[in-house]
């Protein structure tokens, strides 16, 4: 099964590019599962925090959503529940445009592990 896995550095109060663009999985067929793993390297604050959003034919799947701070020592990836920010499967009937962004709410630049597993 497919996987874009990336590491994304955001700086302060800046907003990611959308993480599948220019890649095969821009687009996806109906019924294609979706699951959105992501990991910062430094812990967010109650008044600043790095968060995500993800949308699928502007339908809205996440707005806001905190990221998790990378742990040391545990594995990072799509299948580590502790880090799974969304599962679901698309129901276009047509193609289907997932937009996955982070933004960075805080007063540093922030890396984000991100990785999207892509399955029929």
């Amino acid at each position: 099964m497919p996987l874009v896995k990336k590491k994304v550095s955001i700086t302060a109060g800046s907003t990611s590019d959308q993480i599948l663009a220019g890649t095969t999985y821009e687009y996806v067929d109906p019924g294609t599962r979706i699951v959105v793993a992501a990991a910062v390297d430094t812990a967010g604050t109650a008044t600043a925090d790095t968060t995500m959003d993800f949308t699928v034919n502007n339908a809205e799947f996440s707005k806001d959503a905190s990221v998790s701070t990378l742990v040391t020592g545990q594995p990072f990836g799509w299948n580590n529940t502790g880090y799974v920010l969304n599962d679901m499967v698309t129901t276009g009937q047509v193609r289907n445009r997932p937009v996955i962004q982070f933004k960075n709410g805080t007063a540093g630049t922030r890396t984000v592990d991100v990785a999207v597993f892509i399955g029929g």
